[in-house]
């Protein structure tokens, strides 16, 4: 009886030992839940994250060394100081501005490319890298960020306008060095539910980049005619 009772309450001993899941697995099976069920608000809240703590790093690498402006953020720019008006320009793109149209996105290539076109298998990552580099993303990504943050700093059309013609060139060219093998690694390997948070998560590098290479610009008066 007693070696019986023993068994017993060694046996529960053991089950209550069990391993529990880690907190990483839990909040990896809540996040896979929340991509299925809102796939663009949980893109989003990724996002905004992701381009905002890519702008923080940036502001620290730089170390804010600018001297005082007239832009509406020039109370940040004295040395030393975090510009919080240039970062939620970045959490605003990241989080509002981006994810919704970098969704459709990549579902649009993974219906272009593997349902309408049926490229084999082998080429897809292939095809999809083409497109969104060479025929119409990067482009448009590309000048959408550049107008989006001008327009959010208070630049106008002809300003932002300016500024993407500017910039769009030089942009470019780092995309291309920079995305092409990323994007390659993500259309062969990452399921396409992920590609855009594989995307973000890359993202944190690409964005301290932008960041750092074309911060914001002081605010100049439009010539008078």
């Amino acid at each position: 009886l007693h070696a019986a009772s023993f068994l017993k309450t060694r046996s529960q001993g053991l089950c209550s030992a069990a391993p529990q899941p880690s907190m990483m697995r839990t909040f990896i099976g809540q996040y896979e839940a929340a991509l299925a069920s809102r796939p663009v608000l949980t893109k989003s809240i990724t996002s905004g994250v992701l381009y905002g703590a890519g702008d923080a790093l940036a502001q620290v690498i730089a170390g804010r060394n600018k001297e005082p402006s007239d832009s509406d953020s020039a109370g940040a720019e004295a040395k030393g100081m975090f510009d919080a008006s240039r970062w939620l320009r970045a959490v605003l793109f990241g989080g509002v501005f981006y994810p919704g149209l970098a969704h459709l996105h990549y579902n649009f290539l993974e219906h272009l490319v593997v349902v309408r076109w049926a490229v084999p298998i082998s080429r897809v990552p292939f095809a999809k890298m083409f497109i969104e580099q060479f025929v119409y993303w990067s482009y448009f990504s590309n000048a959408y960020y550049h107008t989006v943050l001008g327009a959010l700093q208070g630049f106008s059309p002809q300003q932002c306008y300016d500024r993407v013609a500017s910039t769009l060139w030089d942009t470019l060219k780092a995309q291309w060095m920079f995305w092409i093998p990323a994007q390659l690694i993500n259309f062969s390997y990452v399921p396409v539910r992920h590609q855009l948070n594989f995307v973000l998560v890359v993202s944190l590098f690409w964005t301290t980049f932008l960041s750092l290479a074309f911060p914001p610009e002081p605010k100049k008066p439009e010539p008078t005619a």
